[in-house]
């Protein structure tokens, strides 16, 4: 029983639902949104937690899937946060997280295309596990995170490596807009998986194909800071709200350190243990 977005059709205002089997149950009668469910359910649920029968029902085959969050919450991301993804990019490990957010307008959902935009030619998948945000959390202390985390999803952080840098000065920083933030170019989903079916988010293998190859093959056991780490940093500094996501880092094996990058009709498959797949083609813009 995963919670989802869609839409009936592509004329159709988007709405909660929960994903069992090949059936889809509408929760738009019961919730406005999919951060109102979380709300109830604010750290995961279970089969018996919410009543199904009565629900209005779709075929999954007849429906839109989109990403899972509402328009307008905050995606939080974690850079630099595996210690051989930090090798790889020729960086140090960071001494505290770095995290920057990107806007829902660069998302795209589960089997949506992931759209090259014109300005860049070396667009890098990032297969991450997104944590999704049950309850309102503001300067969370560290043992008490697990409370505040309602499920799990994935997210193809990509990144526009050719606008990743720019020089300002005697100083090398990082263009997160330009490089982070590009339209439709994010897959996040397939849907949010309860955290109480997922279990333990610092054990889960987590991989990343690209066509047919395993680019990505990885554990977020071997993450830097871990999701109560990074919840307790980030909650210290913005009040973090139901529907919010934090993605949280990608391992060793982007494209860009084997000159490898994105290009129309490729596909991009992500997948993370007890979470989903999330699998995406890839167009020019």
């Amino acid at each position: 029983m995963k919670l989802i977005r869609f839409s009936p059709s592509d004329n159709e205002t988007p709405r909660p639902g929960l994903w069992v089997n090949d059936t889809i149950h509408d929760l738009s009668g019961r919730f406005a949104s999919v951060a109102d469910f979380l709300a109830e359910h604010p750290e995961g649920w279970l089969p018996e937690d919410v009543e199904v029968d009565g629900l209005p029902t779709f075929s999954r085959s007849s429906v839109h899937l989109l990403a899972p969050i509402d328009d307008g919450a905050r995606v939080f991301a974690v850079a630099v946060n595996y210690k051989k993804h930090a090798e790889e990019s020729d960086l140090e490990v960071p001494s505290q997280p770095i995290i920057f957010d990107k806007p829902t307008t660069s998302l795209v959902g589960p089997g949506e295309p992931i759209v090259i935009p014109a300005v860049t030619r070396e667009l890098d998948y990032e297969g991450e596990l997104g944590v999704v945000i049950g309850r309102e959390a503001r300067q969370v202390a560290k043992a008490d995170v697990p409370h505040y985390v309602a499920g799990l999803t994935i997210v193809n952080d990509t990144t526009a490596r050719d606008l990743q840098w720019v020089d300002l000065g005697k100083h090398h920083i990082v263009d997160w807009l330009s490089s982070k933030c590009l339209d439709r170019t994010s897959p996040l989903g397939p849907a949010i998986t309860s955290a109480k079916v997922a279990g333990d988010p610092h054990q889960l293998k987590l991989t990343t194909h690209l066509n047919e190859t395993i680019m990505q093959d990885s554990n977020t056991s071997l993450m830097v800071f871990s999701v109560w780490d990074l919840i307790e940093f980030l909650s210290a500094r913005v009040t973090l709200l139901p529907g919010d996501v934090l993605a949280t880092g990608t391992p060793f094996g982007v494209g860009s350190t084997q000159k490898v990058f994105l290009k129309p009709g490729d596909t991009v498959r992500v997948e993370v243990e007890n979470v989903g797949v999330l699998e995406n083609q890839v167009e020019a813009g």
